[in-house]
């Protein structure tokens, strides 16, 4: 509010400087008019002619010269404001409103030279850097003191003020030459009150600067802060990324080589053929697993979703793990089809994953079912086992991470162990997804 109202009355002390500027060279005009009329209404032109130096102008010439030149210089300075604000376009603009004021002057005989007030204030106005408008004002100056009666006189012949006041008598000189001298020091102060309103707003847009420089550092150093935690978040997001990745992975399958170990022991003594081929099975598996806990560490997806899709997948895990352990794996899907999002693909991946592991680690199941569906837009995956179960469900790192996974999607993972083990997880169905 403050800053509107040091604009407005900046605004109006530059109006009324160019009012005034306007009502001086009128007044010197019209002084010279009524004096010429006077000549030759009394007929004292021969005295006339002897008190001034040069003949006057006509007065229509004054007039027309004075309605003319002041509105072109006005025209000038708005112009002068819109310009580019280089030097080349500050002083050829300059030179312009000096020619234009210097013909105002001679019209007015150089009685008074306060106009080139009203070019230094638009001067002062200008959005230029310092150096040029400070060799702006010095040309100003010079042209100032240039244009004064008592000097520019000893090189142009001028009839002076006085000199058309020789018919008043003393009163009515001294009344015309005292209002010429208030026309004169109402300009200069008003050029003053102009230029400390200019000097305020600049002062106020200073001000104004540094407190946005400063909430702007501020905000710098918030944001800083911001990413760094942000840093510092992602950094733990994927070391407990990588960390159920490796996880999952691992524990899938060293569960199926440490169970189809077992089984080879056993099948040396009854069995070495179908012990050797049950190695070689569990060979198959290790490769396996180590090739999915390098993608896991390269941050990439599970090995069997880079060249399969997601059903896909699912059959071949179910299949090498049924293999390796021999457990049984009942597998229904009532889905026309687990196209989803790669996020999506790659939480349900690993949830079975961990979730078969566990029901042999743990639970030491012999038979998994593992089931899909649907209800209206979420997608649930329920894996349930014969294991032994437990009387207290504790949450170690793979059930933490299986819920880790599905909070991610938004989704919600429960957990019951009553004879075995059951997860049953819901997640909800993205727009496209529910179209499918």
């Amino acid at each position: 509010m403050k800053t509107i109202v040091t604009i407005f009355r900046k605004n109006i002390s530059y109006e009324v400087l160019c009012g005034l500027s306007f009502l001086q060279l009128a007044y010197i005009v019209a002084v010279f008019l009524i004096s010429i009329v006077l000549v030759g209404k009394y007929y004292s032109a021969a005295d006339f002619l002897v008190q001034i130096e040069v003949i006057p102008l006509p007065g229509h010439i004054l007039v027309i010269g004075l309605l003319i030149l002041f509105p072109v210089l006005l025209i000038l300075m708005q112009l002068h404001k819109q310009a580019e604000p280089t030097s080349l376009m500050t002083f050829l603009y300059l030179l312009l409103e000096i020619v234009v004021c210097f013909f105002l002057l001679r019209l007015t005989s150089f009685s008074s030279n306060e106009i080139l007030l009203l070019v230094a204030a638009n001067i002062l106005t200008l959005s230029i850097s310092r150096t040029i408008k400070g060799a702006a004002m010095v040309l100003l100056a010079i042209t100032f003191v240039s244009t004064r009666y008592d000097v520019i006189s000893n090189w142009i012949e001028v009839t002076s003020f006085e000199s058309y006041l020789y018919l008043y008598d003393a009163s009515a000189v001294t009344f015309l030459q005292g209002l010429r001298s208030v026309f004169s020091t109402m300009m200069i102060l008003m050029f003053i009150i102009y230029s400390l309103f200019l000097l305020q707003d600049q002062v106020k847009k200073q001000l104004k600067i540094r407190q946005e420089n400063k909430e702007l550092e501020e905000l710098n150093e918030t944001l800083r802060v911001m990413a760094d935690m942000r840093e510092k978040m992602g950094e733990t997001k994927e070391r407990n990324r990588l960390a159920r990745e490796i996880h999952d992975t691992l524990g899938h399958t060293l569960t199926g080589l440490s169970t189809g170990i077992d089984a080879v022991g056993q099948l040396l003594k009854t069995n070495p053929q179908l012990a050797e081929k049950q190695l070689q099975l569990l060979s198959h598996t290790a490769k396996e697993g180590l090739q999915d806990v390098r993608r896991s560490v390269n941050r990439l997806r599970p090995d069997a979703l880079e060249s399969h899709t997601l059903k896909e997948a699912l059959n071949t895990m179910m299949e090498s793990f049924k293999a390796s352990t021999g457990v049984k794996i009942h597998y229904v899907c009532h889905l026309s089809s687990l196209d989803f999002h790669q996020d999506e693909e790659e939480a349900i991946y690993r949830i079975v994953q961990e979730s078969m592991t566990n029901s042999v680690r743990h639970g030491h199941a012999t038979e998994i079912y593992i089931t899909f569906a649907r209800d209206e837009d979420t997608l649930i995956i329920i894996v349930e086992d014969n294991g032994t179960g437990c009387a207290e469900i504790k949450e170690g790192f793979g059930l933490h991470h299986m819920k880790e996974r599905v909070q991610l999607l938004s989704g919600d993972v429960h957990f019951y162990s009553n004879h075995g083990f059951e997860v049953i997880v819901e997640i909800p169905l993205r727009k496209e997804e529910n179209e499918k």
